[in-house]
C-alpha cells in the first residue's frame, strides 16, 4: 500500500510528514484518521483489537496525550489518546475495565499505547478491557514520540480544513456561474447534485416536487419518505433543516422566509455532510431562493402578457399573437394542438411555478391565466399535462384544436369538459360528444330535470300512467304521425289523440309546438 505519512527528523526529534494535497484532482480530502496512521509503515502504530471501516475511517479531531487515571474532562468526542502506561503501573493502577469504559462513554476514537517506556508490552488486561468496551487500542512501539504523531495529525487536520476550503471555494464559484445561465435554478440544481455525486429534489409551496430533467432524482424507494417530510416542513411554515437518516439519508432543506416558504430542497446525503458540503448546500439554498424570488416579480409580468397573448387568440387573432409571443416566450405549439382547462388552477398553490420550470421549450407548451382557470396549450400527445394534474389532483379538461379551428370554440369545449371532470383526470371533450346531447344532459344533472317535468304524472294511476308515457314515446317516435303510431300501439288514431290530450293536460304543455315535443322527447330520454 502507498504510505501516506513518512517520517522525518526535526531537530532531532522524529516527526510523520504530511504530503502535498491537489485537491482538483481528488476532491474533498478524506480527513485524518486511524487508517491514515496505520497504513504507514514507518509510522511504528500497530492495532491491537479488531477494527472495521468504520472505526478505521473515523474523522481523528484531535491527539491528546495523557497519563490521569481518568483523563475523559480534557478529551472532546474523536480525539485519539496516548499514553505511556503510568495510569496502568504502581500501587494506585486504573482498573482497565473502567478506564476503557470511561473512555468509550467519553467517545474517544482510540487509546495509544506506548511501549518500551513503562510496559514492555501492552498489558494483556488492558487489551482485554478495551476490545470488551469497544475502544481502539493502538500499540505505539520503539519509543517513538507523541509529537510526531500529535504533529502529522494536526497538519493532516489543518490540510484537510484548507483542501475542504478550496473546494468550497471552486464549489461555489461554479455554481455561481451556473447561477447566471439561461435556466439558473436548474443550472444551480444540476451543479450541485455533480459536485456532491448525488441526488437533488426540488418541491414547491404546495409540496409537489417539480420534474427536474437531468437531474438525479430520489429513489423511489426512498421519494414517499421526502415527500412526506417536505410536507410537514411546509406544514409548520417556519425556515428550518432536518436530516433524515440513513439507509438513503438526505438533507431537507426549506427555501424563502417562515412564513413565507417558496418551498423545499431535498439532497441525498448517503453520509453525514462535513462543513464544506453543508455551506455549499446552504449557498445552493440562498441562490435558489433568490432565483426563485426574482422569477416571481418577472413571471408575474410575464403571466399578464401570457393572458394578453391568450385573448388575442381566442379574438382570432392568431398572426398578433404568434409574433408578440415568439418575442417574449418563443414560438406558441403548432400543429395539432391539446387545450387544457386546469379549473381554478391560478389559485393553486405553487402550479404557476411548476408550470415556469416545465416550460423549458416554447414550442412544446404555452399557459396563460383566464378568469380564475389556467388554460394550457401542449403539442398533441405530450403527457407532461396529465402527469401534473394526476400527480396534483386537478380538475382539468381538454379537447383538440386543429389548425384553422376556432380557438374560442375549443376553449369552449375544454371548459366543458372541465365541468366533467373527476380530481386527478384530464377529461376529454370527445368522450362527451361521443355520448350525444342527451348524454351529456344525463352527465349535467338534465336526470332532474327532466324528472321535475314529469313528476305531474305521478298523480295519475300507474296503469294508465304507463299507457301515457308509451303513447308519448310512440307519437314521437312517428314524428307526430297519428296513423302510423296508433298501428304501432294497436289502437284507434282517435284513442291516441284523446291520450295526447290527456297528457297535454296533465304536464301543462302544448304539444302542438315543435319545443314542447322536443322538451318532452328529451324527458323521456334522460328518465328512461
Amino acid at each position: 500500500m502507498t504510505p501516506v505519512c513518512s517520517v522525518v527528523r526535526r531537530e532531532g526529534v522524529a516527526e510523520l510528514s504530511v504530503p502535498s494535497r491537489d485537491t482538483r484532482q481528488f476532491g474533498p480530502p478524506m480527513p485524518a484518521s486511524l487508517r491514515t496512521l496505520l497504513d504507514n509503515d514507518r509510522a511504528r502504530l500497530r492495532a491491537l483489537t479488531p477494527l472495521d471501516d468504520e472505526i478505521l475511517d473515523r474523522p481523528l479531531s484531535w491527539v491528546h496525550s495523557s497519563d490521569l487515571l481518568d483523563p475523559t474532562p480534557w478529551l472532546e468526542p474523536g480525539n485519539l489518546l496516548l499514553t505511556n502506561g503510568a495510569p496502568f503501573s504502581g500501587t494506585d493502577a486504573a482498573d482497565p475495565r473502567a478506564y476503557a469504559e470511561r473512555l468509550r462513554d467519553a467517545g474517544v476514537a482510540g487509546l495509544g499505547f506506548a511501549t518500551d517506556v513503562i510496559h514492555a508490552e501492552v498489558p494483556p488486561e488492558v487489551v482485554e478491557a478495551c476490545a470488551a468496551a469497544g475502544v481502539p487500542l493502538i500499540e505505539v512501539g520503539r519509543r517513538a514520540p507523541f509529537i510526531g504523531i500529535i504533529r502529522f495529525v494536526a497538519d493532516l487536520i489543518a490540510a484537510d480544513r484548507a483542501a475542504r476550503f478550496t473546494w468550497l471555494l471552486d464549489a461555489q464559484r461554479a455554481v455561481a456561474r451556473a447561477a447566471v445561465r439561461d435556466d439558473g435554478l436548474r443550472e444551480i440544481l444540476r451543479t450541485l447534485a455533480r459536485l456532491l455525486d448525488t441526488w437533488v429534489a426540488l418541491y414547491d409551496g404546495a409540496g409537489a416536487r417539480i420534474p427536474l430533467e437531468g437531474i438525479p432524482s430520489a429513489p423511489p424507494v426512498e421519494e414517499q419518505r421526502v415527500a412526506g417530510e417536505t410536507r410537514r416542513l411546509l406544514e409548520r411554515a417556519t425556515a428550518a433543516s432536518v436530516q433524515l437518516p440513513a439507509p438513503g439519508g438526505a438533507v431537507l432543506q426549506t427555501i424563502g422566509r417562515s412564513g413565507g416558504l417558496r418551498g423545499v430542497l431535498a439532497v441525498g446525503a448517503r453520509a453525514a455532510f462535513d462543513p464544506a458540503e453543508k455551506d455549499l448546500v446552504a449557498t445552493v439554498v440562498a441562490l435558489a431562493s433568490i432565483a426563485l424570488d426574482q422569477q416571481r416579480h418577472v413571471q408575474t409580468s410575464l403571466r399578464t402578457v401570457r393572458s394578453g397573448v391568450l385573448e388575442l387568440l381566442v379574438d382570432g387573432h392568431a398572426d398578433a399573437a404568434g409574433r408578440l409571443a415568439e418575442a417574449v416566450f418563443g414560438a406558441l405549439p403548432a400543429g395539432p394542438t391539446t387545450v387544457v382547462t386546469l379549473a381554478a388552477g391560478a389559485a393553486e398553490p405553487g402550479l404557476l411555478d411548476e408550470l415556469d420550470v416545465i416550460m423549458t421549450d416554447p414550442g412544446r407548451l404555452f399557459f396563460a391565466e383566464r378568469g380564475g382557470d389556467v388554460v394550457v396549450l401542449a403539442i398533441e400527445g405530450d403527457d407532461v399535462i396529465s402527469s401534473l394534474v394526476a400527480r396534483r389532483r386537478l380538475v382539468a379538461g381538454s379537447a383538440v384544436h386543429l389548425d384553422g379551428d376556432d380557438l374560442a370554440t375549443t376553449l369552449r369545449r375544454a371548459d366543458l369538459a372541465a365541468r366533467e371532470a373527476p380530481a386527478g383526470t384530464v377529461r376529454a371533450y370527445a368522450d362527451i360528444a361521443g355520448s350525444g346531447l342527451v348524454g351529456a344532459l344525463r352527465e349535467r344533472g338534465g336526470d332532474l330535470i327532466a324528472a321535475s317535468l314529469l313528476r305531474p304524472l305521478e298523480a295519475v294511476a300507474p296503469g294508465e300512467r304507463r299507457r301515457l308515457v308509451d303513447s308519448a314515446r310512440a307519437w314521437l317516435d312517428a314524428n307526430g304521425a297519428w296513423d302510423p303510431a296508433a298501428r304501432g300501439l294497436g289502437i284507434h288514431r282517435h284513442t291516441l289523440k284523446a291520450r295526447m290530450a290527456q297528457l297535454e293536460q296533465v304536464l301543462g304543455i302544448d304539444l302542438s309546438t315543435f319545443s314542447a315535443r322536443a322538451e318532452l322527447w328529451a324527458a323521456l330520454q334522460l328518465t328512461g
